[in-house]
């Protein structure tokens, strides 16, 4: 973990509901057949761990927060290993009991192309936790384009869970509540990131690291946990083998990131949507989703989300104000109420605001802190900083804290981060701030700001990413395919916009909106919106869609 930060950390919000590539528009007629027909019998998808690995992860105990049970749906799961000449696996692992969708960005070392990954499942369908074949999992092997992204300029590898999706594999299609990417269903083909409100792992693979006395040299990774763009559902990173402690601390000190003496990660069979967890004005729920720049969630009759409402995911205080678009970083300030000065604040997102010597923390425009931070370049200087919602914090739940002292050899850091700010350095209104300390009572060592020290150190050859670990009951919108048009609720006025087979051709003059696209030019997919909305009739195969619902004409 790195602990001296030589500048203020951008939050770069991954918005997956923007314009997206082209991609190709054949339908299918069966979209979920890939998942009826999926086998993980298959050579090659689970291999026998090689005996050096078996050997590491035997010899590592089974880590788990104190007082909680043993996690079912990880018993047993295959140890799997790198193939086709990677260094490094990730298996990316569904502990829920629903069916959702996996993803990945595309990534690659600064001045090289975008590289995507297919799990070798071919699919990035996740099953429940429990199911056969161990269905649940998705085994991606990290390819060299992967490694080492520490350069500037680099795109890092991103891994993620989509809930609340409706697809279809053979048109590359899908529109998920939480995770989605610009309506892809390959998100990392498409070259896209995920959408606000999405919890996502973020990586640096295979970096060789080497002792200032040349000594001591190995293949460092780094991942963490992002709920900067906020949570839609509890995330943990298990390391599988490596070393138990950084080897550099064979030379006396001691890395206070090392992920296999900080697994796990999060409160397992918590969930930050959970009543009492995520304040109300931090809750995106389904009927957020029907109106507007994103409005691809169903209605019934009455105009409620069809199936019921429910939050699909809890924004972080950085993620609300950047949503559903961030201000521009020009934006006026100078009104402490306004969205601007609260997306500076809580994001970091103006890189002006930062960097000034001080010599307190009202000299610090935007709320910031002045950060006594002895030996640094940084020292005396307004950076960024968490805003806590209690008075205190412990130290298990908001980690490495200002003043944080190493419980192994007594070490005290100032460098990890400035001191906590509390939500009223921002705003008086208790509704306008969630609090960091909030998200960290589910996940106490993951980013919850753009500067929080959760970076992570580690050298197996496999990983898991775990989504929902040891489960959750709050309920995730089921997987479904997309829908044909003509069994939408008839809000959606089916048959004002489309009159049927024939219609409008040969100078037929009975025409409906849709006829000629439909009839004539072929349109496979259209985008429904209840009335008095207009339809679009033949969705193009590089836009998103996501005003509305797309749906099958035939």
């Amino acid at each position: 973990m790195s602990y001296s930060i030589v500048s203020v950390a951008l939050l770069a919000m991954a918005f997956g509901w923007a314009i997206q590539l082209a991609g190709p528009s054949s339908a299918r007629a069966d979209e979920l057949t890939e998942v009826a027909n999926r086998s993980l019998n298959e050579p090659g998808i689970f291999s026998t761990a090689e005996p050096s690995v078996q050997a590491e992860v035997a010899g590592q105990p089974q880590r788990r927060l104190k007082g909680a049970p043993p996690d079912p749906c990880l018993k047993n799961l295959p140890v799997p290993v790198p193939q086709g000449g990677a260094h490094r696996v990730i298996q990316l692992v569904n502990c829920s009991s629903q069916t959702m969708l996996g993803a990945a960005n595309a990534a690659a070392r600064f001045g090289t192309p975008l590289t995507p990954v297919l799990p070798r499942e071919k699919t990035w369908v996740l099953k429940p936790a429990g199911s056969p074949n161990n269905a649940n999992v998705l085994t991606i092997d990290i390819p060299p384009q992967w490694e080492n992204t520490k350069p500037e300029g680099s795109v890092g590898p991103r891994l993620w869970a989509r809930t609340g999706c409706r697809y279809d594999v053979a048109s590359d299609r899908a529109q998920c509540e939480t995770g989605g990417c610009g309506g892809k269903y390959d998100c990392s083909k498409a070259k896209l990131g995920a959408s606000v409100g999405t919890t996502v792992s973020e990586w640096t693979f295979y970096e060789p690291v080497e002792s200032g006395d040349h000594k001591i040299k190995y293949f460092k990774d780094s991942p963490d946990i992002s709920a900067v763009d906020g949570v839609n559902l509890n995330m943990d990173i298990q390391p599988l083998g490596g070393s138990p402690k950084d080897p550099f601390d064979a030379q006396g000190g001691h890395d206070i990131g090392w992920l296999a003496e900080n697994y796990p990660l999060s409160q397992h069979g918590k969930d930050l949507r959970a009543a009492g967890k995520c304040d109300p004005d931090f809750r995106l729920k389904r009927s957020d989703l029907t109106t507007g720049l994103y409005a691809f969630v169903i209605v019934a009759n009455d105009r409620k989300p069809k199936g019921g409402d429910g939050t699909v995911a809890c924004f972080s205080n950085c993620a609300r104000y950047a949503y559903p678009t961030p201000p521009d970083k020009s934006c006026d300030a100078s009104d402490r109420d306004s969205k601007c000065y609260k997306w500076k604040a809580f994001c970091l997102g103006d890189p002006t605001q930062y960097g000034q010597k001080c010599t307190k923390d009202s000299d610090c425009p935007v709320a910031g802190s002045c950060w006594d931070n002895p030996g640094s370049k940084l020292d005396h200087t307004c950076q960024g900083r968490a805003f806590i919602k209690k008075n205190t914090c412990p130290e298990k739940v908001c980690t490495f804290p200002y003043n944080y002292r190493d419980p192994v050899n007594g070490t005290v850091f100032k460098s990890t981060q400035p001191p906590f700010g509390n939500c009223d350095d921002v705003s008086t209104d208790k509704r306008d701030c969630i609090g960091d300390d909030t998200i960290h009572e589910v996940l106490p060592k993951a980013y919850s700001w753009p500067n929080d020290p959760q970076v992570y150190g580690g050298d197996a050859k496999a990983y898991r990413v775990i989504i929902a670990p040891g489960g959750t009951n709050i309920p995730i919108t089921p997987l479904a395919p997309i829908p044909v048009c003509s069994t939408l609720p008839g809000i959606y006025d089916y048959s004002k916009w489309y009159g049927g087979a024939g219609k409008c051709i040969n100078g037929n003059t009975d025409c409906h909106p849709c006829d000629i696209e439909l009839n004539k030019n072929g349109a496979v997919f259209g985008v429904a919106r209840p009335r008095p909305d207009s339809w679009s009739c033949n969705l193009p195969p590089a836009a998103s869609g996501n005003d509305g619902v797309i749906c099958k004409w035939k």
